[in-house]
């Protein structure tokens, strides 16, 4: 199984996630801006049968709010810079 874990933010901030891996992710939340819930035991993270499942997780656009402000594609998660890995060897 494959596990999601923040690296950063992609802006480049402070991240107070980073080396935490994604539990749940509301991608409706917050009228679209989504609400993610982390953790930093292995054994909580949200599994992926696949890196490409991950992925598209990871890539997922909000029903109630597909475009943003810039016209392009709303992606909340993607604000954070992951690493796709085996749950078995974080």
């Amino acid at each position: 199984m494959k596990v999601i874990r923040a690296l950063g933010f992609a802006n480049g901030e402070d991240c107070p996630i980073a080396g935490q891996f994604l539990v749940s992710m509301d991608f409706e939340a917050f009228n679209g801006r989504g609400f993610a819930r982390y953790s930093s035991r292995v054994e909580d993270a949200k599994e992926f049968a696949s890196s490409a499942e991950a992925l598209e997780f990871w890539r997922t656009v909000p029903k109630i709010r597909p475009i943003r402000p810039d016209r392009r594609p709303n992606r909340p998660l993607t604000s954070t810079t992951i690493e796709i890995i085996d749950k078995e060897t974080a």
